[in-house]
């Protein structure tokens, strides 16, 4: 059949690529990191940024989508992208998209290629992008091989984040982690997404009940995967075992869901050696590492 593209047309868009990115993990697993939970926590924080409220058709009015006849193949969100395995060729009409789309744009085209997708490579070579030293480390672990529960501090204990009061301290704990403001509308958002689940979404709150420590997670129930999307501590409370007891909670209760597999994406660890620590104090293994490549200005 005829590859077609055309542009996200409404919500039932939005749940046809959230079933595509269900299924694209047949393919790539852990490797490839654009995946259901990725996509509904970052369109949750969209809808809910401070701007102003948007619908979720708003935030992926710039989105495109490549069809095989009515099989969706590939989809682009500004430098976001996913493709089914066997339709990898379609890639460099992907970044063709996107040039046209960027031709007023002030800053550098981006993108994040899996170290060894040589194909991928290829085709950004050719239109001119190089591979910058800049790179993203995606780690998994196998549940089969989660540690047990480690002991907090005397006096903290665990939280669902639905149950807290001071939800001050949770958004100050989000924004420390990510570096965006934080609110309740983000939080609502999060509690409708397919991939939530309260055991994944909790704080570490001390012997007055103030939150000390947060880590979010979502689980991809299709294909029994999990992933942490935030790990956070406040400074004060940091070297105290806090955070590496918060995670084994985090990834025991993913193994209780059913995970069998949980992932997270790191930044470089040489330059932020404490957080990639943490992932490697309980077990988590490098998949592999997603470079940056550029194109500078070209217009």
């Amino acid at each position: 059949m005829e590859i077609t593209c055309r542009k996200y047309k409404d919500r039932s868009d939005y749940k046809r690529i959230c079933e595509f990115l269900k299924e694209t993990y047949l393919s790539y697993g852990t490797r490839f990191y654009d995946n259901i939970t990725l996509f509904e926590f970052q369109c949750a924080l969209s809808i809910g940024q401070q701007d102003g409220l948007k619908e979720v058709d708003e935030v992926l009015n710039e989105t495109f989508l490549w069809f095989d006849g009515d099989k969706l193949i590939g989809k682009l969100t500004e430098d976001s992208f996913c493709i089914r395995g066997e339709y990898r060729q379609i890639f460099n009409d992907i970044v063709e998209m996107r040039e046209k789309l960027c031709l007023t744009a002030e800053d550098d085209i981006e993108w994040e290629i899996f170290e060894g997708d040589k194909d991928f490579e290829d085709v950004l070579t050719n239109r001119g992008y190089h591979k910058t030293e800049e790179y993203w480390v995606i780690r998994d672990i196998d549940c089969s091989k989660i540690g047990n529960v480690a002991k907090l501090p005397d006096g903290f204990s665990v939280k669902f984040i639905q149950d807290v009061e001071d939800y001050e301290r949770v958004y100050k704990a989000y924004e420390l982690c990510y570096g965006i403001l934080f609110n309740g509308n983000m939080l609502n958002n999060f509690y409708k997404t397919s991939t939530y689940r309260k055991e994944l979404d909790v704080v570490i709150v001390g012997p007055d009940d103030e939150v000390v420590a947060l880590c979010s997670g979502r689980y991809d129930e299709t294909n029994k995967m999990a992933s942490i999307e935030a790990v956070s501590c406040y400074k004060e409370y940091r070297n105290k075992g806090i955070s590496k007891a918060m995670l084994l909670y985090i990834l025991n209760e993913a193994k209780k869901l059913g995970a069998e597999k949980v992932t997270v994406l790191t930044s470089m660890p040489e330059r932020h050696i404490a957080p990639n620590r943490l992932y490697e104090s309980v077990g988590f293994n490098i998949v592999g590492k997603s470079y940056v490549w550029k194109k500078g200005k070209w217009l």
